[in-house]
C-alpha cells in the first residue's frame, strides 16, 4: 500500500508541476525495490561499483513492450549498458569534466528537484497512509453514491417517421429486444438494444434526460433526437448506486488527500516567504493591493 501511494503521490507532484523530471511509474517487475538492491554490487568498473538498484531503475524506464519481459530477460543487456554508462562518465570526470560550469549548473538544478520530491514525499507521503485513508472514507462513505441509475434499452433509427412506426408497434404488443434486432442502427442492436446500466450525465444530454424521465417498463411515447439520429427508449430498471468499496476509491482518495496536503503547504510556505517577481524585461512586478 505505501509503495503505491508513493508512486501515486510523485504522479501528482509532475502534474503540479513542481518537478520536470522523475522515476517512471513503478512496474509489477520492479516495485520490490529492497535496501538489498541498494548495496548489492553487480559489476565494478576500474573499482567502481554498479548497483542492483542502478539496474531496476533503468528496467523502470524501458519501452511498455519490454516492461512486459521477465528481469532475467533484459537483465544482461542493461547491464551491458550500465557498464557502457560508467565508463563514459568515468572517463569524464577523469577528464576534469566533473569541474565543468554546466555540470555544476545542471547537478544544482537536479539536488533541487531531487530534495524537493524527497522532503514531499516524507513530509506528505508519508501521512497519506492506508488508516488515514480509511478514516477519510468511513466519513464520506454515504456521499461517495453515484446516484440514480437506470438500465435501459433503445432503437436508434435514421428518421422521425421510422421511429414513431416503431413506437406504434410497441404500443401494439410488440416485443422490444425483437424490434431493437430488427431495426436499430446502433451497435446494441445485436443485444436487442441493451445499454446496461448507467448514471445521469454518461449519455448526451437529451437521451439522459428522456430515460430519466420514465419509470421502470416506459417507453417514450415520442422519439428522441441526438446527434446520433432518433431513439425509441425502454427503462427497464431503476437503482441507486452503491458507494464504491474502499479498495475502488483509495486511489482517488490518496490523490484528493495528497492535493489538499500539497496546497495546504504551499500557501503556508508562501506566507512564510519574501518572494519577489521580475517582469520578462527584469522590472518588478508592482502588485495593486
Amino acid at each position: 500500500m505505501l509503495v503505491s501511494i508513493k508512486v501515486l503521490f510523485l504522479k501528482l507532484l509532475f502534474i503540479a508541476g513542481l518537478f520536470c523530471y522523475g522515476p517512471a511509474p513503478l512496474s509489477a517487475a520492479t516495485e520490490k525495490v529492497t535496501t538489498t538492491a541498494e548495496t548489492k554490487v553487480v559489476a565494478t568498473v576500474d573499482g567502481k561499483p554498479i548497483f542492483l538498484s542502478e539496474i531496476l531503475q533503468m528496467a523502470q524506464r524501458l519501452p511498455d513492450q519490454y516492461k512486459q519481459m521477465s528481469l532475467e530477460a533484459v537483465y544482461p543487456s542493461l547491464l551491458s549498458r550500465a557498464i557502457d554508462s560508467k565508463l563514459v562518465s568515468l572517463e569524464g570526470r577523469r577528464s576534469g569534466f566533473s569541474e565543468n560550469p554546466e555540470v555544476k549548473k545542471r547537478l544544482n538544478q537536479i539536488e533541487d528537484q531531487i530534495i524537493s520530491e524527497i522532503f514531499l514525499t516524507k513530509t506528505i507521503g508519508s501521512k497519506v497512509t492506508k488508516e488515514a485513508l480509511q478514516n477519510i472514507y468511513l466519513k464520506t462513505k454515504s456521499k461517495m453514491t453515484s446516484g440514480d441509475q437506470v438500465k435501459a434499452r433503445h432503437i436508434l433509427l435514421d428518421s422521425e417517421q421510422k421511429a414513431l412506426q416503431i413506437i406504434k408497434k410497441l404500443q401494439d404488443g410488440e416485443e422490444f429486444s425483437k424490434l431493437a434486432s430488427e431495426h436499430s442502427t446502433g451497435p446494441s442492436a445485436a443485444s436487442g438494444g441493451d445499454l446496461g446500466w448507467f448514471g445521469e450525465g454518461q449519455m448526451v444530454p437529451e437521451f439522459s434526460k428522456a430515460a430519466f424521465a420514465l419509470n421502470p417498463g416506459d417507453i417514450v411515447t415520442q422519439p428522441v433526437k441526438t446527434q446520433f439520429g432518433w431513439h425509441v427508449i425502454m427503462v427497464e430498471d431503476r437503482k441507486i448506486a452503491a458507494p464504491p468499496s474502499f479498495e475502488e476509491a483509495k486511489e482517488q482518495l490518496a490523490s484528493d488527500m495528497s492535493q489538499k496536503l500539497l496546497k495546504q503547504m504551499i500557501e503556508e510556505l508562501r506566507s512564510r516567504a519574501k518572494i519577489i517577481r521580475f517582469q520578462v524585461d527584469g522590472k518588478p512586478v508592482t502588485i495593486k493591493k
